[in-house]
């Protein structure tokens, strides 16, 4: 999905050496933001936010939905980073220049790794079922960040252990589940998508009152979807904290954790758990382009704006627009980027 609420450069960073004894957990309340440009859908957007820029690789996180199925963003580009979509209900067709053409459906995961340069459309079928569902970028450290463009696709499978259901997408998930059943040692299982930081990701569905015990030794965070849940740092010690997120919010952890309790509210929840080692390195992020420093980013930016670099390094979208010939809601071949500002691009780090 192509990044169109805002024009800021947003630094993605970390300080690598905050450990259990410091961390704490706050909540990001989401901001509506519309996305896609022309006859845009809204979406509700935590990452990045003024507080806080990342949560280990995860630098940019959307949740939309459930909205009648009106996705259609035109072919826009990426650099060095790697999309991630996630659903709940509904079906988005992908496309792009890489030559993949699939539909994402709920139980999937599709990981798009931009490399150098990469250029996709996403749209869902007007008369199809709710969409419903959450992006997110994931961010590389400098020396993964020119890795070749491609895409991971990944079908999942739900495991169930005591009050909790799991779906892992991204990474290894284990630990304790508690509540009415009582202490359930469990293995949710593994992706085969190689992702960086010890990037993990999975969808949990959990009974009211269930609780989710993790070791981890990463920063941490949930996306609640729906009901309520909250995150306490399990670390034991002194300053371990916890805070309790609603829909469309993301509670996460100031720093590493060694353990973390997810307990689902009286409504149960259904949620994203996202966890990685942090970055500990400067990064800017401009519209949809990752860049070591701002003429990395601005000339992105330039080789997207002009016809011949664009093909050269981003490569053509086949398959765009509309199915079977119909034209796309959008009316246009592609997203044009934003203009830069005109202040220089500084990188801030996670506060």
């Amino acid at each position: 999905m192509g990044w169109s609420g805002t024009r800021k450069a947003w630094p993605i960073g970390g300080r690598c050496g905050i450990m259990d004894d410091m961390a704490t957990i706050a909540v990001l309340e989401p901001r509506d933001v519309p996305l896609g440009g022309y006859r845009a859908i809204t979406v509700r957007r935590t990452l990045p936010h003024i507080e806080r820029t990342s949560v280990g690789p995860f630098i940019f996180a959307d949740h939309f939905g459930p909205t009648e199925p009106a996705m259609d963003v035109a072919p826009h580009p990426h650099t060095h980073l790697a999309t991630c979509t996630w659903l709940f209900s509904g079906r988005v067709r992908h496309d792009d220049s890489a030559g993949h053409h699939l539909d994402v459906v709920p139980g999937d995961t599709v990981l798009m790794v931009a490399g150098n340069g990469i250029a996709h459309s996403e749209y869902s079928w007007p008369d199809g079922p709710d969409l419903h569902g959450v992006q997110l970028w994931l961010g590389y450290p400098t020396d993964e960040r020119h890795a070749d463009r491609g895409l991971h696709h990944f079908t999942t499978r739900a495991v169930t252990r005591g009050g909790v259901t799991a779906r892992v997408f991204l990474g290894g998930l284990s630990g304790e589940v508690g509540g009415e059943v009582g202490g359930v040692e469990a293995d949710f299982g593994s992706s085969p998508i190689p992702a960086p930081r010890r990037a993990l990701a999975a969808e949990l569905r959990m009974a009211p009152g269930a609780t989710l015990t993790l070791p981890l030794g990463r920063e941490v965070g949930i996306l609640v979807d729906s009901g309520s849940a909250e995150l306490a740092d399990g670390s034991g010690t002194n300053t371990a904290s916890s805070a309790v997120a609603g829909p469309a919010a993301l509670a996460y952890s100031r720093g590493v954790v060694s353990e973390a309790t997810i307990t689902a509210g009286d409504d149960g929840a259904v949620l994203i758990l996202l966890a990685g080692d942090p970055y500990g390195e400067n990064l800017l992020m401009f519209w949809n382009f990752v860049g070591e420093d701002e003429s990395a980013v601005r000339s992105a930016r330039e080789d997207w704006e002009n016809a011949e670099t664009r093909a050269t390094r981003f490569g053509v979208v086949e398959g765009y627009p509309g199915f079977d010939g119909e034209p796309t809601r959008a009316q246009i071949d592609r997203i044009p980027a934003p203009p830069m500002p005109s202040v220089k691009l500084r990188p801030r780090r996670n506060k």
